[in-house]
């Protein structure tokens, strides 16, 4: 093998600073969310540039007193494996949101939050829909968890896909405030134990996600 070939290829997703805005929808926080238009899609620039499989669709939206997310994922085998008390490693939409984004600051704080998003894992027969928060590796100090009826999800399994809608209130989001800190932080993954994953930006390992100045910036304002 010749040196130039011994040299690990640079994610070219490292090069981007992502900056997107938020598509804003004149929507309520609701415990059944409704399908988000087209205009809402977000790229997955893992796939588009550095060459991860694509195998799902992401949308994100901000409602009056709400962000709202769908994930739709197809090409699959086998049910997603998703458990309720596992949700770090389950299959779905991962999200995390930095609510006083700064570039300098490497470990997350009060005002950084996770979510998961479950097709399936909740329930006697582990076949309902799972919306939880996860605390962050590393953190300074933790966001405070909120209850279970500040986050909503639905979802829908079938014939080799599934669709899964989410929305979480701004009261579950320690620190928003779209007037006077109208850009986040944020970053999401699809992780799928058959298929992959798929990013926005960088991969969704342990230097990415645990450290808010790698995620990209979203307008919320």
């Amino acid at each position: 093998m010749s040196e130039l070939e011994e040299t690990p290829t640079i994610d070219p997703t490292m090069l981007i600073r992502l900056r997107m805005k938020a598509c804003r929808l004149d929507r309520s926080f609701s415990d059944r969310p409704e399908a988000l238009p087209d205009e809402a899609i977000v790229p997955c620039l893992s796939s588009e540039l550095a060459g991860v499989p694509k195998f799902a669709q992401v949308r994100v939206a901000i409602g009056k007193n709400a962000l709202f997310f769908q994930a739709d994922v197809q090409g699959k085998k086998q049910l997603p494996w998703c458990r309720d008390s596992r949700l770090e490693d389950s299959d779905g939409l991962h999200i995390w949101i930095d609510t006083r984004h700064s570039r300098d600051v490497h470990r997350a704080t009060k005002f950084c939050s996770r979510f998961g998003f479950l097709p399936m894992g909740r329930g006697p027969k582990a076949d309902l829909p799972y919306a939880g928060w996860a605390p962050i590796n590393r953190a300074r100090e933790s966001s405070p968890q909120p209850p279970d009826d500040q986050l909503a999800i639905r979802a829908r399994i079938a014939d080799g896909r599934y669709r899964l809608i989410a929305a979480v209130h701004f009261e579950a989001l320690h620190g928003i405030d779209p007037i006077d800190f109208p850009v986040v932080g944020f970053y999401f993954c699809i992780l799928d134990r058959e298929l992959g994953y798929q990013s926005l930006t960088l991969q969704p390992d342990i230097s990415t996600i645990d450290n808010p100045s790698l995620w990209s910036e979203m307008i919320v304002a």
